[in-house]
């Protein structure tokens, strides 16, 4: 079968919320409309946030978080810059991957509506303890909203008093 993306260039992006801070995000760029894939995507993906109409998948996989749009994929919070080739290429051998076996894989355009990240920082601890790498719950809240983390980075809310805040900020997303 053919690929979906032949052609790409991806860019490094400094995390925009808290320069200087060392983590970056990787910007893969195909030249190809790789919409046709979000459907499968979204069925193999975890944690995802589907917008069908507007072409919006954002999920996890591996731990680590992906945006993608008819013509850019994101992927965040890589700390070592010479990872960024690297990564690139991952996310285009997956989408390609995904591509290749969509006979096998049954897509799904069910969606699931973002919260408003005041509804997310309303559940959080609110400790503001700067563990996952954010400066506030708040900054945490908008960045989760975005796409840009995921849930698994508060630690908070794997403590047993926070597990409550963590199924209601779940309950938001579905």
């Amino acid at each position: 079968m053919a690929k979906l993306i032949n052609n790409y260039r991806f860019e490094l992006e400094e995390d925009h919320h808290h320069p200087g801070n060392g983590i970056f995000g990787v910007v893969v760029l195909p030249a190809e409309d790789i919409s046709p894939v979000l459907p499968y995507l979204n069925s193999i993906l975890n944690d995802t946030t589907y917008d069908h109409e507007n072409k919006i998948l954002i999920g996890s996989s591996d731990k680590k978080k992906y945006a993608f749009r008819p013509y850019e994929i994101r992927a965040g919070s890589i700390t070592d810059v010479s990872d960024a080739p690297r990564v690139a290429i991952n996310i285009v051998d997956f989408v390609n991957n995904v591509w290749e076996r969509r006979e096998s894989i049954k897509p799904s355009i069910k969606e699931r509506k973002v919260p408003a990240a005041y509804d997310i920082y309303k559940v959080l601890p609110r400790k503001n303890c700067r563990q996952c790498g954010c400066s506030s719950c708040l900054a945490f809240a908008v960045k989760l909203h975005a796409g840009e983390i995921g849930l698994d980075q508060c630690r908070l809310l794997t403590a047993p008093e926070y597990v409550p805040n963590r199924e209601k900020i779940t309950a938001l997303f579905s």
